[in-house]
């Protein structure tokens, strides 16, 4: 299967750069490493421009997929570029994979036109499409019939040696008000618990929470991702501070590193990433931005870090990873062909 993977960094770094932005930026990381890929670098600049010069970028991606005999194009990314009407004029099969929360009418009607194309739209998690779908009906919308979900992630490499615990918790999450990662300092704060935030800063993110929270201590900023993966391993719990995960990366980090999760809940008492344990005593649930919860949560933590560790691995495994994402492309590739009676 050979893939044409749209890619964009709000830093503009290239695809096996470092330091990784975000949990789409990993995911085209995985395809890029395990699959047969050629990577259309998107400059992060282009979201601005004019409309006339999206569409030329979109015909740009839909030319190279032309000349390398694509057979699939995945787009990771919500802008008008990845999946606007340009881009699903494609005679390559494109399947778009939401990775975010947006709560937009416009992303809608992209998501209705690409299947109405015979292109396919997939979600990270029933989680994440339970909440489009009550989107979709608060806004007066419809969400495509699709129910195929794609991990964005799974354990990759050599399994990482069981460290000694430095910190009692740690989270991780860029500077910007919607993942709120400076929570943890806020919850904690006049214990006796040590805790540290992972987190960076691009100029796309919140300026104002960043202003405020930049000189904090026991902070790291803008780190690689090889030191963010050692100082995880080296937390005793790990905090997942967004209550509107739509999956969690770095929930599935820290358990692959022997490392059990806390779950900031949304509203309805429920998390993302609670499907992501291979055992439901890897990971504790909060109540919403219960502070004295955390904090106790924190302190009575018991598990034998490295059956997390095994169990996790198991779970998550590259094969069943690859063989997720085969199987779904595969159906996006014949329902394509089907739309338009084309031979596979």
């Amino acid at each position: 299967m050979k893939i044409l993977l749209p890619f964009v960094d709000l830093y503009d770094n290239d695809i096996n750069h470092p330091m990784i932005t975000g949990g789409a930026e990993l995911f085209c990381r995985h395809l890029n490493n395990h699959f047969d890929v050629k990577v259309h670098q998107i400059p992060i600049a282009s979201l601005k421009y004019s409309i006339r010069e999206r569409n030329r970028i979109s015909n740009d991606i839909i030319d190279e997929a032309n000349e390398i005999n694509a057979d699939i194009i995945v787009s990771n990314f919500s802008g008008s570029i990845f999946s606007g009407a340009k881009l699903l004029e494609s005679n390559i099969p494109i399947m778009i994979l939401e990775h975010c929360m947006y709560p937009m009418r416009s992303i809608f009607g992209r998501w209705n036109n690409a299947d109405k194309k015979g292109h396919s739209v997939c979600f990270v998690s029933k989680s994440q499409r339970n909440r489009y779908k009550e989107t979709a009906k608060r806004l007066s919308q419809r969400l495509p019939s699709t129910k195929h979900y794609i991990n964005p992630s799974f354990c990759e490499g050599e399994k990482p040696e069981i460290q000694d615990v430095e910190y009692d918790c740690v989270t991780i999450g860029r500077c910007y008000s919607g993942k709120y990662p400076f929570k943890l300092h806020d919850f904690i704060k006049g214990t006796d618990l040590n805790g540290l935030v992972i987190t960076s800063k691009t100029d796309y993110d919140d300026n104002a929470y960043y202003e405020k929270n930049k000189n904090r201590d026991n902070t790291i900023w803008n780190q690689p991702y090889d030191v963010v993966m050692d100082t995880l391993g080296k937390a005793k719990t790990y905090f997942s501070t967004c209550d509107y995960e739509t999956w969690g990366i770095s929930s599935l980090e820290s358990l692959a590193h022997g490392v059990p999760i806390i779950l900031n809940c949304n509203k309805t008492g429920s998390h993302a990433s609670e499907n992501i344990p291979a055992s439901s005593s890897h990971f504790k649930k909060i109540k919403n931005n219960d502070k004295n919860a955390l904090i106790d949560a924190v302190k009575t933590f018991q598990v034998d870090r490295k059956e997390v560790q095994d169990m996790t691995w198991e779970k998550h495994n590259l094969e069943s990873w690859k063989n997720n994402f085969t199987e779904i492309a595969s159906m996006t590739i014949d329902k394509f062909n089907s739309k338009h009676k084309k031979k596979t």
